[in-house]
């Protein structure tokens, strides 16, 4: 290690040299920090030592970080310590986004692989296998163990059970993937996406939306105390979106992004897991139901002049479309499964089109460019 980059070290309970002196990490470029073969092995019962790890600087508790995660996670400025089960591992800290990862040296390599696809999987107990916010493209990818000549995986997806010798079709998204070692079970689950701070519930509490695509995601008619709140990703701030605006922005994954300030009342959110859009909308209190979940298109989006919607074996009966202080703009009858609604007089920014079929609605976020 260079004597301009910093020191970092693992502490903790968990160590052989407890929470009185660090080991000593190493690193070539001052940002991705190892320690190879290191046992972790957590206090007997009855000990007086508080178990779990920490990553510090320079041997002084100025500088130092933990998190709850395991065997991977995203550490956190003066965060809990890290829980750890007892083994063999390889340790590996970004200084830079604070992510951190336990390799067991005694358990089997597990990996996806796929044209330009090569990810490695966490295990905790050499059964499950996880790995979080894998951005795949469409195609072929397979699992492979201890870099065997053949993979593993099936036709099915997002969840099947793997067989020898197959691959898995994937589709291009963000996932956060799981594997059984033992039954060759895997899934691939959209990431989450949730809101947290004192303007919804409270800094330690998660709120999740939900998703039909893994891109857009909404969270319908909840009642905000009002106060400020982010978005963030997989329950971690490694993203998360902060803005100044509201009822609706562009979020900031910066870290010392600002909180959104939420006005109090009941909000339907819309969020853009791919730009970090955002908006607060008035809900739709007379709807009692909701349209087939991910029955209704909409395209071009963004566009100039129109927007045509598809409501699939849906008969859609009405389509407003509301500004992002939920004042409707533009209103229709309809009575079929498609529509078209002329944009050409609107302003360019976002907008929601809420679309009624019977006694259910769906609301989808549009944009005029």
């Amino acid at each position: 290690m260079t004597a301009q980059n910093a020191n970092i070290g693992l502490i903790g309970g968990s160590t052989s040299t407890d929470w009185g002196s660090d080991t000593d990490m190493v690193t070539t470029d001052g940002v991705t920090y190892t320690l190879n073969n290191v046992v972790l092995e957590n206090p007997a019962e009855g000990e007086e030592v508080d178990a779990g790890v920490k990553f510090r600087q320079d041997d002084v508790w100025t500088n130092n970080w933990g998190g709850t995660g395991f065997p991977a996670g995203t550490a956190s400025p003066g965060g809990a310590n890290i829980p750890i089960v007892n083994g063999t591992y390889n340790v590996t800290f970004n200084l830079t986004t604070l992510q951190y990862s336990f390799i067991n040296v005694g358990f089997d390599d597990i990996s996806l692989v796929g044209t330009g696809v090569d990810v490695a999987l966490l295990t905790a107990d050499g059964i499950t296998y996880t790995a979080d916010n894998v951005a795949l493209p469409a195609g072929n990818v397979a699992f492979m163990i201890n870099d065997a000549a053949v993979g593993w995986g099936s036709s099915a997806f997002p969840t099947g059970t793997a067989v020898s010798g197959t691959s898995i079709p994937a589709l291009a998204n963000s996932y956060n993937i799981t594997f059984n070692k033992d039954t060759k079970a895997y899934s691939f689950n959209y990431v989450t996406i949730s809101l947290i701070g004192d303007g919804i519930v409270d800094w330690n509490t998660d709120t999740n939306l939900t998703t039909t695509d893994g891109v857009n995601y909404m969270l319908s008619n909840f009642t905000f105390p009002g106060g400020e709140v982010k978005f963030r990703l997989n329950h971690e701030w490694a993203p998360g979106w902060g803005s100044l605006d509201f009822p609706s922005g562009t979020g900031s994954t910066a870290v010392d992004a600002p909180n959104i300030p939420v006005t109090a009342g009941a909000w339907d959110v819309f969020f853009t897991r791919t730009t970090g859009e955002y908006g607060f909308a008035t809900p739709n209190i007379a709807a009692v139901a909701s349209i087939n979940a991910g029955s209704i298109s909409v395209y071009p989006n963004p566009s100039a002049t129109a927007w045509t919607f598809n409501a699939g074996n849906n008969i859609i009966n009405s389509i407003q479309v509301i500004d992002v202080t939920g004042k409707v703009v533009y209103t229709t009858a309809i009575n079929a499964t498609t529509a078209t609604v002329n944009a050409t007089g609107l302003s360019a920014g976002m907008y929601f089109a809420r679309l009624t079929s019977a006694n259910a609605t769906q609301t989808i976020r549009v944009v005029k460019n």
